[in-house]
Parts: structure tokens; sequence; C-alpha cells
């Protein structure tokens, strides 16, 4: 059944996949990766290990191992993005190979055991002189066996107590065929003192169903119990304090464990245990002072009220929400905020604390609260730290203070409900990933006073239509307005101080259509990938066209193209040689496509007509050579 189980949920997962990158096709791909390398990973390293670890019942333990793992992948595939679970799927992999060659055979030297197929000696016969005098030879064939051999070197078959004639050199009589024995002393170690322990439990007429206990196990399990209520009482607590998902799974593993092995003490393992702890003395004998040690197991009902009067205590100290403060040297931040049963959806937090200011909010101060709609924040904040949103899946509304100097990297990230921000010019820090994946904001204000947009700022903002950059922002990160589907306008002032666009800025910006940006402004080759974007520049002046020209590119690096609608390129630039004369520099360059020449041209020379559709412009401004061109295409 357990099987069965399992492998229909690896069959469903990528239907009911929650990663938030990715297609479920993708996710899909990532699930038969860990179902292929399960058959692997259970071969080569749970078996083994389970046989290593467990004589008793490596079968067990197997599967415990096989479902702790798949728990593990399932949570990464639910709860995480695609590119964490695309990570834990490799590290899976490897740990395949890790494990087969590295744990399993570290494992069999520590514990003296072969992870192959067990002892090297045969056990066919067992002999009261250790094999001394002893012939064996194989009925098959005839020929003469070593005591050790497992399958005959002559014939190949299989070496047993019914393929072997076994005789004995001095005495016959002290030869033994071990099925002569009880049935018993074929088992293993652990379950052959398990054996005789149920043996001497039925002469005791002590049966399994028997609900008195050991005294000094009862002891044990009550106090294992005040612990696990104490554990439950921490998980609770933990919940409304919204750390991350991977916290509340980490609790869950623990809580199962601790339960399982507070259940797990009963009348037989405690006296295996006192058997092991005692080899020295009779197994009746242990037995027999274990059961003059019996007494009633009448707390069962108590031990079940405890655990639920540490979860009631749980939840009523959190009926109400909870601030932590931190002071700090011009007032308090907050350093925690615990939600309430009452209220979950909505936050005020006061402007002052013990009669001071509440003046910052610490990071994750509201991250993962998924079911937070709207937050109320004093103006007394001045800083306000990373991630402090993150993951508020339903926020939609909240308010900046009008004298934050400060907003932490990744402060709404994944806010997928939040529609419109407006920062105040007093902030002069953001961020990165300020607003990634926040796929329902389609208006922001700016301060004009930021000087840098950071990488991945706006990545996957799907909704967002129109941004407006403030003429002191001299960069524009990487990444920064990835995949931006819906932006069809990049707004950058004539005064805009603009001097580098990073890699993919602009990638993936379907309905951007153009841009103008700064003639001295430094754009990697891979900003605007995969966009349909045609960048224009334009000089302090902020024009863009001249005589009906339009400019569409410079060079600041003494080469450019121009490309036309279909992307093809039509003219190719080239800055061969600068030639200083008394007159001042004159610059030659090639130019390739309609027009086939070199060119010499200088700063006095103004604006030179190439052809009919197109005219070029030195601009020498000593630290800075670039070149103005019109296109009229």
């Amino acid at each position: 059944m357990k099987k069965k189980v399992l492998w229909l949920l690896f069959l469903l997962m990528p239907f009911i996949v929650f990663a938030e990158e990715g297609s479920v096709y993708d996710v899909g791909i990532i699930i038969f990766m860990e179902m292929f390398m399960s058959i692997h990973m259970s071969l080569f390293v749970l078996m083994p290990l389970s046989k290593i670890y467990s004589e008793a019942d490596p079968k067990r333990l197997f599967w415990e191992l096989f479902t702790i793992r798949a728990l593990i992948l399932l949570f990464f595939d639910f709860f995480t993005t695609y590119s964490v679970a695309v990570g834990i799927a490799t590290l899976d992999f490897f740990a395949v190979f890790i494990g087969a060659f590295l744990v399993v055979p570290i494992s069999a030297v520590a514990k003296k055991k072969s992870f192959i197929g067990g002892d090297a000696k045969v056990d066919v016969l067992s002999f009261a002189t250790n094999g001394e005098g002893v012939t064996m030879k194989c009925k098959n064939c005839g020929k003469e066996l070593a005591l050790t051999d497992k399958f005959c070197q002559f014939c190949g078959s299989k070496v047993s107590n019914d393929t072997v004639n076994v005789t004995y050199n001095k005495d016959p009589k002290t030869v033994v065929n071990y099925s002569k024995f009880d049935s018993m002393y074929k088992l293993s170690e652990d379950e052959m003192v398990e054996s005789f322990i149920n043996k001497e439990l039925r002469n005791a007429s002590y049966g399994m169903n028997n609900t008195k206990i050991p005294s000094a196990l009862l002891k044990r399990k009550n106090n294992l119990n005040y612990i696990f209520s104490l554990l439950l009482f921490v998980f609770v607590v933990m919940i409304f304090f919204h750390f991350p998902l991977l916290t509340y799974l980490v609790g869950i593993i623990i809580l199962f464990i601790f339960k399982k092995s507070t259940k797990s003490l009963d009348v037989k393992k405690y006296i295996i245990k006192e058997v092991k702890s005692r080899p020295s003395e009779k197994v009746s004998n242990i037995v027999m002072n274990i059961k003059g040690s019996l007494v009633e197991d009448d707390k069962k009902s108590f031990r079940l009220i405890v655990n639920v009067v540490a979860i009631v205590v749980a939840l009523i100290l959190f009926i109400n929400p909870h601030i932590i403060y931190e002071k700090e040297e011009d007032g308090y931040g907050m350093r925690y905020y615990a939600f309430g049963l009452t209220n979950f959806t909505s936050v005020e937090i006061p402007e002052e604390y013990n009669g001071e200011p509440v003046v910052s909010l610490r990071g994750n101060a509201f991250s993962n609260m998924f079911f937070l709609k709207k937050v109320k924040l004093p103006d007394t904040i001045t800083e306000i730290r990373g991630q402090a949103f993150k993951n508020c899946y339903m926020l939609k509304e909240v308010n900046i203070p009008n004298e934050l100097v400060t907003i932490g990297g990744a402060s709404f990230y994944n806010c997928k409900s939040i529609v419109e921000v407006e920062f105040p010019d007093t902030v002069i820090e953001f961020g990165g990933e300020m607003f990634k994946n926040a796929s329902s904001l389609k208006s922001v204000k700016l301060s004009d006073n930021i000087t840098e947009i950071r990488g991945n700022s706006f990545e996957n903002c799907t909704s967002l239509e129109v941004i407006d950059i403030p003429d002191k922002v001299t960069r524009i990160g990487g990444h920064a307005f990835y995949g931006d589907i819906k932006l069809k306008e990049v707004n950058i002032g004539n005064d805009s101080k603009l001097a580098e666009i990073g890699s993919s800025a602009f990638r993936r910006c379907d309905s951007l259509k153009t841009i103008k940006i700064p003639a001295g402004t430094i754009v990697n080759e891979r900003a605007f990938k995969e966009s349909p974007t045609k960048v224009l520049h334009f000089s302090g002046d902020g024009e863009t066209t001249l005589n009906g020209y339009e400019m569409i590119g410079l060079t600041p690096n003494f080469s450019d193209t121009i490309y036309n609608d279909d992307y093809d390129p039509i003219y190719e630039f080239e800055l061969l040689e600068i030639e200083e004369t008394s007159m001042g520099n004159i610059y030659s360059i090639k130019i390739s496509g309609n027009v086939n020449e070199i060119i010499s041209i200088s700063k006095n020379d103004g604006l030179l007509k190439i052809s009919n559709d197109l005219q070029l412009k030195i601009v020498d401004e000593g630290y800075l050579l670039y070149i103005d061109v019109y296109y009229n295409g």
C-alpha cells in the first residue's frame, strides 16, 4: 500500500505543483528526473544503508528513508520557486553518487558489514570444532568444496544443506547439521534476542496487549511527552511569526520523529535494551525482574490533555497581534510582528513606543504574511530594511512614510496584488529586487533623489505599462525591467544623467517599441535582447531629430550598426584612425552597407550628409567622443 501511495504522489505532482516560475511542463520534467533518480537512490543507497543499519527490519528502515526523501522533494516542488526546485533536484542527482560511492562504503566499514550481499563466510553448517577435519563435497559434481564457498567452483551449484555432502574425518558423531537446531539460531543477533524475549514473556504469562508497563519506562514516557508538548507549543507560536515555509516543514519533521520515538517506548524494546546492557545475566531473570516492576499506564488521557493544552495556550496568547521592538539611537525599530487570530489581514504600526518614535522596520518585518491586505505605517519611519513585505501575496494597500530615506532590497518581492506605490522624494537609497514578481503593479512613482535603479528591481512586473526614470539616476541595473511584457513607455528627461544600462535591463519587454536615452549612455549589448525596441539618442538639448532625420544611434566605442525593423543590418560604422592636424582632429570612419566607403570628418564639419537617408555629426567633448547618427528610413 505504501508503494502505491508514494508512486501516486509522484505521478500527480506535475499537475498540482505551485512552483512560481516555470510551467507545469517544466516542473513535470523535474518530477520525471526525481522519479528516475528514485530508482537509483533506492537500489544503490537506501537499500544498502537499510541493511547496514537495521538487521531486525531493514525493509521498514528503507521505507522510512524513502518517505522522508519523497516528502522533502515534494516540499521543494510544491512550495518553492522553480529555480530552487531545479537546484534541489540537481543536488538529489549528485546525492546518489555521493551516497553510493562514499556514504555506503564508509558505513559498511564502520559497521563491519558487507553492503553487497552479507558475510563472506557461507552459513551452511555449524560444527563444534569450527570445521576442523570437516570435508564438504558437491552433490552435483562430487568435487570437494572449501567451507567458505558460496558456489561450487566446478559446476556453479549454490552451496546449501541440500546440495552438499558433509563428512567429519575424526568423529562423525560430532557432525551436526544446523537444520537440526531451533530455527531461532538462523536469525540475526537482534532477531534472536527478540525471539528469546518473546519466549520468556510467554513463559512469564505476559501478553503484548497488557496495559501495564515498567515504572521506569512510564516515567520516561511521561517526561518525553512533556518535552513534546513544549515543542508543540513552540511550533504553534512560530506560526504567528510567519517564518518561511521551510521552517515549518522542518518543525513538522522534528515533531513527527519525536512523537514516533515516544510511541516506540514499549515493553519489548525496553527489555531488549536491558538485555543488551546486561549480557551476563539470564534473559529469564531480566524478564521476571521487569515483570515485578510493572505498573498500570493510567496517564494516557493525561498526556493527550497536556498536548491539547499546549496548543490552546499558544492560541490564547496570540488572539491579538504582538509587536516586538528593538532600541535604536534615535528611537525604536519594529523587530518582529506577530499576527493574531482576530487580525491577520491588516496592520497599523503606532508612531511611538515607550514615549519615543518608531523609526524603522527591521528585515522581514511582514514577510510571508500570505493573507495580509493592508498596512498603515507612521511618518516617523525613516528606514525600511530588506524583504519587509516579501511574499505578502494579497497585499494591496501600503502607505510609504513621508520621511522615508532608505528602503531595502526585495521589500515588495512577490507582492502579487499590489497595484500602486508612491515614494517620497526623501528616499535616496532603493534596494534591488524591490518589486520582483509584483505582477499586478501598474503605477509606481520613484523618488527624484535616487541615483540607481538596481538589478531585478521591476523584473516580471507584467502589468507595468509606464515608468518615469528620475533625472539623477545614473545607472539602470541588469534585469531591472526584465519580462515586463506590457511596458510600453519609459520616460527619460532631457536633463537625465543616465550613464549606463545593464545586461538584460529591458529584455523581453514585448511592448516597448522605442526608448530615448542620453547620447553618452553606455548600453550593454544584451540590454534590449528579445525586445522590439528601437533606441533613440538625444543630446543635451533633448533633440532627437534634425532636418527631418531621426537620431537613432551613436558610437561611444567608435563602432555601431543600424538595423531595420526586421533587425537586418543596413549600415555598419567603424572608426579607423584619428589624425591630429592644426585645424583639429580628423576622424576616418569606415561605413559599410548601402554606402561602402571610408569617410573623413572633423567636428568642425558640422553635420555631414553621407546619403539621402544618412547624416553624421562628430561630438568631441574632450573627455568623450561620440557620433550622432541621423537616419531617415
